[in-house]
């Protein structure tokens, strides 16, 4: 058994544990949520649940395939529904963030069907980020005895990111990346190179829930509102030429990340008292990581700007 044999059938077991808990969870009250739409997905999503497990057991790389084409199905699903054809039951939120999740997942399935790094890095950003946003509403729901349309929404939106991020992990997978000629510097083990890549992928994270916390969200703090679109705007260029090895990302990261902490501050001094420390909570799951690697890459990039670290190739 290789060194990445145990982690990748740990996520296949734990998947699988996930899968039945769903499964109990959804299956008692299914007249509640059951439509030929939303179980035909079902079906689709438990193929694919079966065929991540298999492949994570096997260690193939060609999972990737499978990640892309949810998050391709993802960017036809929102684009139904922006038609007026829902087969979720329920939005991810404003159209203009909607758009904007269904464009950068159908880049990042095309890449990752191309084997680039950075899209793969993309689809694992968003990912992360739709499956720990609909795991802690969905804890919400479950606490509460809930279960509905919405309710077998998140089970599906939170189960299908994770079946693409552990799709789009693992050494074998980021083995096959085709690497450009600036990518190189991603197989260096190198501080740096390790605190870029935490602040990119934290980055591609965050991004997504500034732009619902300023459009979308209720009980908001008026300031963090104006701030967050800009914020996002910041780290997804940073994160965007992170990616590409170059040193002006990873200070853009840094800069972000000196943003992010301003911001996650605001959102819980600032909170309203109506249901606003709850909310603050909720965003600083993904604010306060994407902050923590930003700092740590700024710290990174201070040292090797000092001489106190071996050089990187500069881009």
């Amino acid at each position: 058994m290789g060194p990445s044999t145990a982690p990748r059938r740990a996520s296949a077991i734990a998947l699988s544990l996930l899968s039945i808990a769903i499964a109990a969870y959804l299956a008692p009250r299914a007249r509640s949520w059951v439509t030929p739409s939303t179980a035909l997905v079902t079906a689709g999503l438990a193929i694919a649940v079966a065929l991540a497990i298999a492949a994570l057991w096997r260690g193939s790389p060609r999972r990737r395939a499978l990640g892309a084409a949810l998050l391709l199905v993802n960017t036809g699903m929102i684009a139904c529904d922006a038609a007026g054809v829902s087969i979720a039951g329920a939005s991810i939120g404003p159209a203009p963030y909607a758009l904007l999740i269904a464009a950068a997942s159908a880049v990042a399935g095309a890449g990752i069907l191309l084997r680039r790094r950075g899209a793969r890095w993309l689809g694992l950003g968003l990912a992360a980020a739709g499956a720990v946003s609909t795991g802690l509403n969905l804890s919400q729901w479950m606490m509460a005895g809930l279960l509905d349309g919405t309710s077998w929404a998140m089970c599906i939106w939170c189960l299908g990111s994770l079946v693409v991020v552990t799709s789009l992990t693992g050494g074998d997978v980021a083995g096959a990346d085709r690497l450009a000629a600036h990518e190189q510097v991603w197989t260096r083990r190198d501080p740096l190179v390790r605190w870029m890549r935490a602040a990119t992928l934290s980055a591609i994270a965050a991004t997504p829930m500034l732009l619902i916390y300023a459009w979308g969200q209720d009980h908001a703090v008026a300031q963090v509102k104006a701030a967050a679109p800009l914020l996002a705007g910041v780290l997804a260029v940073g994160a965007l030429l992170g990616a590409r090895g170059l040193v002006l990302g990873g200070v853009l990261l840094a800069l972000g990340a000196v943003g992010l902490a301003a911001v996650s501050a605001l959102a819980v001094w600032l909170a309203p008292a109506d249901g606003g420390s709850r909310v603050a909570v909720y965003f600083l799951a993904f604010w306060v990581p994407a902050a923590a690697c930003g700092l740590g890459c700024g710290v990174a990039l201070a040292l090797r700007a000092a001489g106190a670290a071996a050089p990187l190739p500069r881009r």
